[in-house]
């Protein structure tokens, strides 16, 4: 009997996956993160020109050490247009006024992403 897979957040650097054996595993993607920064064009007046608040996370889908081969292949699949071909995902956030807010958003950003794309269909 096969368990519909579950995704759901344990805090923002962990997840937590039940597996087909009714146990769950809890993963920090964290450690695989890299981060880069770069001069946002949004809000914050004169000091959007002085300060790097826009935040780029890499994360290498084909490197992961905790994705399992049918995950990243699903990973690669659905969010293929996101991966760039070093099998890196790359997401953005530039909304925000701060460096760390962004760094938050970028990070939520991907948690959802990846709980969709390894939710299975209805």
């Amino acid at each position: 009997m096969m368990q519909n897979l579950l995704i759901t957040f344990v805090d923002q650097n962990f997840i937590s996956i039940p597996l087909a054996t009714g146990m769950e595993q809890n993963r920090d993607f964290g450690k695989e993160f890299t981060f880069n920064t770069s001069r946002s064009g949004g809000p914050g007046g004169q000091n959007v020109n002085k300060v790097s608040t826009k935040v780029e996370l890499r994360f290498n889908v084909i490197e992961s050490v905790l994705l399992r081969a049918d995950e990243k292949e699903i990973i690669l699949e659905k969010l293929g247009n996101k991966i760039n071909k070093d099998g890196e995902l790359i997401l953005v956030s530039q909304s925000e006024r701060s460096q760390l807010a962004n760094k938050e958003k970028v990070i939520e950003k991907f948690y959802n992403l990846l709980s969709k794309a390894l939710s299975p269909k209805k």
